[in-house]
């Protein structure tokens, strides 16, 4: 085998391997849709039945859904949140984490693979740690 074989064959068997370590979660809205067309629903329903029913149980109706809505969406609202501080933090601030991945990048991973209450905790504690002692490879 030539050089130039052997260094093609090593940047194959390179490329594979990165490719199977790059993990990329699967987004997709259809189940943020229907929740939302679900929500949409019952709202629509209770405009519809406030006719029968008092004002004060109608506002309490109402709160109810609107609360259901946001705690079902809070998973979606952090990492909304996270996106826009990863897109408009300044450069500054972001480059200041010693962590790999960044505590963002971190905290948006915990609350993918745990959930919103054990990734939110998870990340806090991590950005408690993000101090110049501390830092390295951490992995959630």
């Amino acid at each position: 085998m030539t050089d130039k074989e052997i260094i093609k064959a090593f940047y194959k068997a390179r490329k594979k391997e990165v490719c199977k370590a790059v993990i990329r979660p699967k987004f997709t809205m259809y189940k943020e849709l229907f929740q939302l067309a679900a929500a949409l629903a019952v709202f629509v329903t209770i405009i519809l039945v406030r006719a029968y029913f008092s004002t004060t149980f109608f506002i309490t109706l109402l709160c109810a859904v609107s609360a259901a809505f946001i705690l079902s969406q809070t998973r979606n609202i952090l990492l909304l949140a996270i996106f826009a501080y990863q897109k408009f933090a300044p450069k500054l601030l972001r480059s200041a984490c010693l962590f790999q991945p960044s505590c963002s990048e971190y905290m948006k991973q915990c609350i993918t693979k745990y959930g919103v209450i054990k990734g939110v905790n998870k990340g806090f504690k991590r950005i408690k740690r993000c101090r110049p002692p501390n830092g390295g490879l951490d992995e959630p």
